[in-house]
């Protein structure tokens, strides 16, 4: 499985070295959903969703991400 990071307006995806990437293969990729959730909250990553990548598409998920601690 890969936990990526996924801009949910561009479907962009957080890229491995630098910026974002439309393909999902160039992505970086998270140990755990909770290591992207805080990669989120600690750089103010606004509208990102985190996507589990499995080999079998039907088991994929998605989870968005919402900071509710405010500015």
């Amino acid at each position: 499985m890969k936990i990526l990071l996924q801009n949910r307006r561009t479907l962009s995806f957080l890229g491995a070295t630098t910026g974002w990437t439309p393909n999902h293969a160039k992505a970086r990729i998270f140990s755990t959903g909770l290591e992207a959730m805080f990669f989120c909250l600690n750089h103010h990553v606004a509208n990102m969703q985190i996507l589990g990548k499995f080999a079998d598409q039907r088991m994929d998920f998605i989870v968005p991400v919402t900071d509710l601690r405010g500015d």
